[in-house]
C-alpha cells in the first residue's frame, strides 16, 4: 500500500524549473499525497464508496504507479472488476517504465486473477441496420464502430446503450449486468427514418461542430411568389429600356443644340432638349420606384398565393412618370 519509493526527479531538473511552476508542482503533490493518506484509511476500514474516488483524484494530481495500484485495489474491493483490471493492466505498464519489476509482476498477476471473473457485453447489428453515419455510445462515451462484436468488459450494474445516424431516429437499450462472468449481448436494430423537417443538423449529432446560423432568408425563399412581384419586375425592367433610349435621345438633342446654339432656331433646340432631360429622368425616377416596389411585393408575399391579383400599371409624360399600383397582394 505504499503510494511511491522515491520521487526519482533530479535535483538538476528541479533547478530548470521557474520559481512559480515548480511551487504550483510541489503543492499538486503536497495535496495528492494528503488525499492519498485519506484515501488508504478509508479503505483500511472498509469505505470503499469513499476511498476510490479520493485515490482517483490523487491520481489525477500527481499521477504515480503506487496511487494507480491502490485505486484498482480499491475498485476491485467495490465489486468494479473491469475497471479495476484496467487499471491493474495500466499499471503493469507504467511499472515498466519505472523499473519497477516488483510492481510488474504484482500487476500481471492481479489483472489475470480478474480476467476470468469479467462481465462482458457484446454489441452487434441486425441485418440493414449498419449506416455510415452510426453512432454508438456506451453510458455516455463514444465507443465507435471497432466495439461491434467484441465482447467488452463492463462493470456490474445498469448501462445504457444509444445509437444515432443522419437522418434517423435515434435508438437506445438499457442493459443489466451481473457481478461475476455475465456474458450479455445486445443487438442493434435498423433506425427509423426521421420525417425530412425533423432532421437533425451536423450540429446535433456532433456537438463540437458550430452551430448553423439561421438566416431570415430561410423562411423567406419557401414562400410562393404571385405574379404581382413577376409584373412588376417586368414593367420595372421596361422603364429601365425606356429611361435608356430616351438617354440617348436627350444627349443628341442636347449635342444637336450645343453645335447650332446660334442659329436663328436655337432657342426651340433648347427646349427640345430639356423636354426630352425632363422625360428621361421621369422613366429613371418611375424605374426606381419600380424596382421599390417590386422588392416589396417580394419581401412582403404571403406564405399562400392571395385571391386577387395585384396591377401594376406604368403611365409617363414628357414632363413627368410614375406608377399606378391596384389589387390585393
Amino acid at each position: 500500500m505504499i503510494r511511491r519509493v522515491g520521487a526519482g526527479v533530479a535535483f538538476v531538473a528541479l533547478l530548470a524549473v521557474p520559481g512559480r511552476a515548480l511551487a504550483q508542482t510541489e503543492t499538486r503533490a503536497a495535496v495528492a499525497e494528503a488525499v492519498y493518506r485519506q484515501a488508504r484509511d478509508l479503505m483500511a476500514a472498509g469505505k470503499y464508496d469513499e476511498a476510490c474516488p479520493k485515490f482517483a483524484e490523487s491520481q489525477r494530481l500527481d499521477p504515480a504507479t503506487g496511487t494507480l495500484l491502490n485505486l484498482a485495489a480499491c475498485h476491485e474491493k467495490q465489486g468494479r472488476l473491469a475497471t479495476a483490471w484496467l487499471e491493474y493492466s495500466d499499471a503493469q505498464m507504467a511499472a515498466r517504465r519505472d523499473a519497477r519489476e516488483d510492481r510488474v509482476e504484482y500487476a500481471r498477476a492481479r489483472a489475470q486473477q480478474l480476467e476470468p471473473q469479467l462481465s462482458r457485453l457484446t454489441l452487434s447489428l441486425a441485418t440493414g441496420a449498419d449506416d455510415p453515419t452510426l453512432s454508438i455510445e456506451l453510458d455516455g462515451a463514444n465507443v465507435g464502430r471497432a466495439v461491434l462484436g467484441a465482447p467488452t468488459p463492463v462493470d456490474p450494474g445498469p448501462h445504457t446503450v444509444r445509437v444515432s445516424a443522419a437522418g434517423k431516429n435515434a435508438w437506445s437499450a438499457n442493459v443489466e449486468i451481473g457481478a461475476v462472468a455475465d456474458q450479455q449481448s445486445l443487438v442493434i436494430p435498423p433506425l427509423e427514418n426521421l420525417p425530412p423537417e425533423a432532421a437533425p443538423s451536423a450540429h446535433q449529432l456532433n456537438p463540437g461542430a458550430p452551430a448553423p446560423v439561421r438566416s431570415p432568408r430561410d423562411d423567406l425563399s419557401k414562400r410562393p411568389i404571385p405574379s404581382s412581384v413577376y409584373l412588376a419586375g417586368g414593367i420595372t425592367l421596361a422603364l429601365a429600356a425606356g429611361a435608356s433610349v430616351s438617354g440617348l435621345a436627350y444627349l443628341q438633342k442636347r449635342d444637336d443644340y450645343n453645335e447650332r446654339k446660334y442659329d436663328s432656331d436655337g432657342e426651340d433646340r433648347r427646349k427640345s432638349a430639356l423636354h426630352y432631360g425632363y422625360f428621361n429622368a421621369g422613366m429613371w425616377a418611375a424605374t426606381a420606384v419600380g424596382a421599390g416596389v417590386t422588392v416589396y411585393l417580394y419581401a412582403t408575399r404571403p406564405s399562400r398565393a392571395a385571391s386577387t391579383a395585384a396591377r401594376l400599371a406604368p403611365w409617363a409624360s414628357p414632363q413627368s412618370a410614375g406608377l399606378s399600383l391596384s389589387g390585393g397582394f
